[in-house]
């Protein structure tokens, strides 16, 4: 099975004076986040090791599904709220083979994490407050201005989800996590055929480095980009008495899961 990369492809030499959006509206982008299709890519920069992931996930109903390839391994992955599930994949297995599955509850720490929910980043953006704005990056036929906050949450916050997601940061061993808008500055409206201006395509979640806590001699970096926002998605979670039970045994590389 080969995934198609959906990941921002080369970027432009030129760059912009100020930010196309404000972190209020980048804010307000998250908070509004119902559904997106997803694409991840996971390093090691220790072992060298990587994974690709795409796939989709609805936020409001707190489920994915995404396809995952961890060097010559395929997987498929569903999850529904802490319940996991996942079925390998092989190009043997015929087109209505039904998958089978394996079932986890994710009670260990590499479990939801705090940064997956909109609501909670929104807060992060607002109370981080200033943009900083790079280099065009061109995605498919447009040229698209990442507009990036760097949050360095606090525990002693007074907001209780930023909070939470400092908690959760420092028990990764992380400290900064990179919240971007990629902004088309002068988007056209398909259905009404005219200017519609700034617009945010996509939206991306990084961990640019961080040292898991049960092993402190690796260095990992995570890049989630999030498209085709709030468009409708199908998502079907199979029942728990259609899987095997399985210890979790789930490693970092899930951190670019939803």
């Amino acid at each position: 099975m080969v995934l198609k990369r959906l990941l921002p492809g080369r970027r432009s030499e030129t760059s912009t004076n100020s930010a196309p959006v404000t972190a209020e509206q980048l804010a307000a982008a998250w908070e509004t986040l119902a559904t997106a299709s997803t694409s991840a890519t996971w390093k090691c920069r220790h072992a060298n090791g990587s994974m690709m992931a795409e796939g989709t996930v609805d936020f409001s109903a707190r489920e994915s599904r995404a396809t995952v390839i961890r060097g010559r391994a395929t997987y498929e992955y569903l999850r529904r709220g802490s319940t996991a599930f996942r079925a390998a994949v092989s190009e043997e297995d015929a087109e209505d083979a039904e998958p089978s599955w394996e079932y986890a509850s994710e009670t260990d720490a590499c479990g939801i994490h705090a940064y997956a929910i909109p609501e909670v980043i929104a807060a992060a953006v607002r109370a981080a407050g200033s943009v900083t704005t790079g280099r065009p990056e061109e995605v498919g036929d447009k040229k698209l201005v990442p507009v990036t906050v760097s949050l360095k949450p606090k525990t002693t916050d007074p907001d209780g989800r930023v909070a939470r997601l400092a908690r959760q940061l420092r028990d990764h061993g992380a400290i900064v996590l990179q919240v971007t808008g990629l902004v088309d500055p002068s988007s056209w409206d398909e259905e009404e055929d005219e200017p519609s201006g700034t617009r945010i395509e996509r939206l991306r979640l990084e961990l640019p480095h961080w040292t898991p806590a049960d092993n402190p001699m690796d260095d990992h970096s995570v890049v989630v980009d999030l498209f085709d926002l709030n468009e409708p998605v199908e998502i079907e979670v199979p029942e728990e008495s259609a899987a095997e039970r399985r210890r979790t045994a789930r490693g970092c590389a899930d951190l670019a899961l939803f």
